[in-house]
């Protein structure tokens, strides 16, 4: 099983889902990184395409899809639940590789994750009940989302429409399916409850490996049952960790509220590190501030590295900022856990302390993932990744207290609801 993520959060959020329908689950950060070759196994791959620009959005996906082809029977395009990115070019170029060796394949699209909030409607993308781009994400200030229309954000696509009820059921749905695909290649499909993607899901393993899923976290958990039927639990590991370092790079208001609420617990207990843009772009402020970071003698348990208020274009500047400080913050011997929000904050930590590969395990709150680090300097490290829309503004004080105390769970008991 491949599973290809335009972020890396993404790519956690829907992998795990496999991993609690019994798939060993990995994400792969090494292009030369492919131990996971047998049966009930899922390959996850970040193209970070999600804010490039079209062509090269196609051209990273198509790459992904060609390299891990030649281990997979299956593969699934993880797209943003609220399309965010260059979505119609990363499904060209899903399609592309995949019809190499299935020259028939199609994509079938659904973002939707009820379970979230996220729901296609009548063939309007909503969160929480609003038009898209009327929320939040219409002003995002990297991948803003200007329309709620599917045929508008997946040009040449064809919507199967979609009865909800008694009359949903999936030899009515494949039957649809195959006369759109007689007309595109892209098909789009609306869902309002979780039962919808598990219906869309059986109708999907109908057409083997000639069609190319595309959804998010939500549709990942549906296939993860259909298609991994039988499969063991793996065990989840744990490991106590004394600290938790908390990497922000995400500027959506959902993850700022997040922050904020985590640095009114008392300075005791937490610390909160904001370059400003100075530390970012100019040299000397940038090694001032990660001097004072080191020197720092907080010894509060939480230690959260956040990304500066001021917006800018350079993203990628701010994240290898953020990852400097976190391997700053990890070189001695506390045991140490990370919780990264945003996927390219995450990518950048987990590329700066030399990470192979994340083991993933499980879900420490809905579509929040719990791992391990495996290779780099900082191997056996436990890491939670979250999407930057994602939870309630107390999640990120809980899962940073839980993570102290090892508090957590193993949720290893089906697919997420």
């Amino acid at each position: 099983m491949l599973v290809v993520a335009d972020d890396l959060t993404g790519a956690t959020d829907s992998s795990v889902q496999f991993a609690h329908a019994g798939w060993t689950t990995a994400l792969m950060l090494s292009d030369d990184d492919n131990d996971q070759q047998a049966p009930g196994t899922v390959n996850a791959r970040v193209t970070d395409s999600r804010a490039l620009a079209s062509a090269d959005a196609h051209d990273r996906t198509q790459r992904a899809v060609l390299s891990g082809r030649r281990i997979a029977t299956r593969v699934y395009l993880k797209i943003d639940s609220t399309m965010r990115g260059t979505v119609s070019s990363q499904i060209a170029g899903a399609l592309a590789a995949w019809r190499s060796d299935h020259p028939q394949a199609f994509a079938l699209v659904c973002p939707a994750y009820p379970a979230m909030g996220r729901t296609v409607v009548d063939g309007q993308l909503q969160v929480n009940g609003t038009v898209v781009h009327e929320t939040a994400i219409g002003r995002d200030p990297v991948t803003p989302v200007t329309t709620s229309s599917m045929s508008e954000l997946l040009p040449g696509s064809i919507r199967v429409r979609v009865p909800h009820g008694d009359v949903f059921t999936r030899d009515s749905l494949v039957s649809s399916i195959r006369a759109a695909r007689s007309t595109s290649s892209i098909i789009t499909i609306d869902a309002v409850e979780s039962a919808d993607l598990d219906t869309i899901a059986e109708a999907i393993a109908e057409f083997g490996d000639d069609i190319v899923p595309v959804g998010s976290a939500g549709l990942a958990a549906a296939l993860a049952g259909v298609w991994g039927c039988g499969l063991d639990f793996p065990a989840e590991a744990q490991r106590s960790s004394e600290r938790v370092i908390v990497v922000a790079s995400s500027l959506h208001t959902v993850t700022r509220d997040q922050v904020a609420t985590l640095s009114e617990l008392p300075s005791s207990e937490v610390a909160m590190w904001t370059p400003d843009l100075d530390s970012v772009f100019d040299d000397s402020a940038r090694l001032a501030w990660l001097q004072a970071l080191s020197s720092s003698s907080s010894d509060a348990p939480i230690v959260i590295v956040n990304a500066p208020e001021e917006r800018t274009d350079s993203t990628e500047f701010v994240a290898a900022l953020l990852a400097d400080a976190a391997e700053l913050l990890m070189h001695d011997t506390t045991p140490t856990s990370l919780l990264l929000l945003g996927g390219e904050g995450a990518r950048a930590v987990l590329n700066r302390l030399g990470a192979v590969r994340l083991r993933i395990h499980s879900t420490i709150r809905e579509g929040i993932p719990i791992g391990t680090i495996e290779g780099g300097s900082a191997h056996g490290t436990t890491v939670v990744t979250k999407a930057g829309g994602f939870g309630r503004p107390t999640d990120v004080t809980d899962i940073a207290e839980e993570l102290l105390h090892n508090s957590f769970h193993n949720n290893n008991e089906g697919p997420a609801q």
